[in-house]
């Protein structure tokens, strides 16, 4: 009875919420969400579509970045990948992704965030316009040999 009620205790002090997870063993990694403006969030929760994977535990201004950590609950550790980002949509931070990848990211890894969904698409369309500009430069110094 007395751990329970020490346990409460720590959910009700300011700044303990991610001590209070560790112990419960609710979540298991932290990762840091870097955006390079100030992102429209409106929920403490992250999402992977519908379902909440975690939770924003610190927010802070890191020169011109907003850098956001967030705890992932342990059954989504698997989609914590190289190639994860997050996105706001809607007042809410959510999951995604910039392809198939099977690396998982290490905990404290850094992730890149999107303040709306036309930055990310921008993104994409920048991170593909890079890679076939390098194809091109390949083939092109290929043929020139």
């Amino acid at each position: 009875m007395r751990i329970l009620v020490l346990l409460l205790a720590l959910l009700l002090l300011p700044g303990a919420a991610t001590s209070a997870h560790a112990v419960l063993g609710l979540f298991e990694n932290n990762y840091r969400v870097v955006f390079d403006a100030v992102p429209d969030i409106k929920d403490e929760n992250i999402y992977l579509g519908e379902s909440v994977m975690g939770n924003i535990t610190k927010r802070e201004l890191k020169g011109n970045n907003v850098v956001l950590t967030v705890d992932v609950k342990k059954e989504f550790l698997g989609n914590m990948v190289d190639t994860t980002v997050f996105v706001v949509e809607g007042g809410r931070l959510k999951h995604a992704t910039l392809g198939q990848s099977g690396t998982p990211l290490k905990e404290g890894a850094n992730v890149l965030g999107f303040t709306d969904a036309l930055h990310l698409n921008l993104f994409k369309a920048k991170a593909a316009m890079n890679d076939l500009g390098d194809y091109l430069r390949k083939k092109a110094d290929e043929l020139a040999r």
